[in-house]
């Protein structure tokens, strides 16, 4: 686990478990994985919160317009009211999270994907055979970045069962066996499609990534 991550995701000993898992997954295949789990929201919810609560805000004036006498003094009060009082909410409470639209999350997950698989290197690999699982539990999504060269034999449609494998598992309380499950599947996928070459080196650290 790096420096500093959070020690309650996973145990130590799901750690070992994962790395080992990699290790079976790379044995009979030329691929390289690697796996990250995301602690944190992958999208700051205070704009979205501000947004909400600004759109109350210019909504609600018309209804009590035709509904109320206020005069407009006091529709402009009941407005900044109204903004403050939600803006508040969502800011304070998971409300406010919960309203982040999920293309947004979508975006970012694959935004922090590519960015990791980068960041690691994994596009370095000889063969460009490097395959990232990011999932982040919180936002219950899953991301799977391919290098080109088992991304061009297999397409995007095959890792669609890696990411079913994960969340079945971090749905039911279980990250660390529905990490496992997506390793497998990636594995199985791999060694289809690029078998192991003798002599091939590990080139990637089998430890999961906690951040």
């Amino acid at each position: 686990m790096d420096k500093g991550a959070p020690d309650h995701v996973l145990t130590a000993d799901q750690h070992v478990a994962l790395a080992e898992a990699v290790r079976r997954a790379e044995a009979d295949t030329s691929g390289e994985v690697r796996l990250m789990v995301v602690t944190h929201p992958l999208v700051r919810h205070p704009f979205y919160a501000l947004m909400w609560a600004a759109l109350l805000a210019l909504v609600l004036p018309w209804p009590l317009a035709f509904l109320t006498r206020l005069d407009v003094p006091a529709l402009l009060g009941a407005q900044a009211a109204a903004f403050a009082i939600a803006g508040a909410l969502l800011l304070a409470t998971p409300l406010g999270r919960a309203l982040v639209p999920r293309a947004a999350v979508e975006e970012a997950a694959r935004a922090a994907a590519l960015d990791h698989f980068l960041a690691l290197g994994m596009h370095g690999t000889r063969g460009r055979t490097g395959v990232l699982i990011l999932v982040a539990p919180d936002d219950r999504i899953v991301e799977v970045v391919a290098d080109e060269a088992i991304h061009a034999r297999v397409g995007a449609g095959a890792w669609q069962e890696v990411c079913a494998a994960v969340l079945e598992g971090a749905r039911g309380g279980h990250l660390a066996e529905g990490l496992e499950a997506g390793v497998d599947v990636v594995g199985r996928i791999l060694k289809a499609h690029l078998p192991a070459s003798d002599g091939g080196p590990n080139e990637l650290p089998d430890r999961v990534l906690v951040i």
